[in-house]
């Protein structure tokens, strides 16, 4: 499949590729992959919802040549662990516990529940904290991860591995999808692409991805875009 400008739904019957516009290939995911420096529990706290189990659905993997591999994962809530642990979202080649932490996604941010040792910004984790915008997380002693929000207009997030610690799978980050995942050169962008013109928006709605671009011309199955 080819990925022209303005959104279209894009139906992925039987094969994996959902878009592949010259150099940018995405497809299902489809192998299982209390002191002063503690952040405590906020009195109001708010719910954390369990999800079932994530499902090939929930999980996307996205190539971009030149730029690298990404994880989009749709769900409002991921899990991080070790790589013994075939139904966590995020498996790292680490000593962490099989689920080791779960970022849960809300209206008003996301939040970080921790299963096993875990520090934000430097601060042990007592049951669960806020992921604010430039979040460092170190999981265990020795994993580090940092947790970004590029822009204000999307609600998705986007995990970075700081340290060498990498997934079971080659990837160069995850991107945490709550509607919308911005690619190209700008610091706004969820992936970076800093050869590119202009940018790609693929927008998760229902279910279903579509693709739109403010300037680049698009192709899909060989045909130009018309509308979404």
């Amino acid at each position: 499949l080819t990925v022209q400008s303005g959104p279209s739904t894009i139906e992925n019957h039987h094969a994996h590729v959902l878009y592949n516009w010259p150099d940018v290939i995405l497809k299902h995911w489809t192998t299982p992959m209390p002191s002063l420096m503690e952040t405590q529990p906020m009195p109001a706290r708010r719910s954390l919802q369990s999800e079932p189990a994530s499902t090939n659905e929930d999980r996307h993997l996205l190539w971009i040549d030149g730029v690298g591999g990404f994880l989009l994962l749709t769900r409002q809530a991921i899990t991080i662990g070790g790589p013994q642990a075939p139904d966590t979202d995020i498996q790292l080649l680490a000593s962490l516990s099989r689920q080791h932490a779960t970022i849960h996604r809300d209206d008003g941010g996301y939040l970080l529940e921790a299963h096993g040792p875990t520090r934000v910004n430097q601060r042990r984790v007592v049951e669960w904290t806020e992921l604010p915008d430039g979040a460092d997380i170190t999981l265990g002693r020795t994993v580090q991860l940092s947790f970004h929000r590029p822009t204000v207009l999307s609600g998705s997030g986007r995990l970075r591995f700081q340290s060498d610690h990498r997934p079971t799978h080659s990837l160069d980050g995850v991107v945490l999808v709550a509607d919308t995942c911005l690619l190209g050169p700008g610091r706004d962008c969820h992936i970076q692409c800093p050869e590119w013109e202009d940018s790609v928006i693929l927008i998760h709605r229902g279910g279903d991805w579509l693709v739109r671009s403010p300037r680049l011309t698009l192709e899909v199955n060989g045909k130009k875009l018309r509308g979404e």
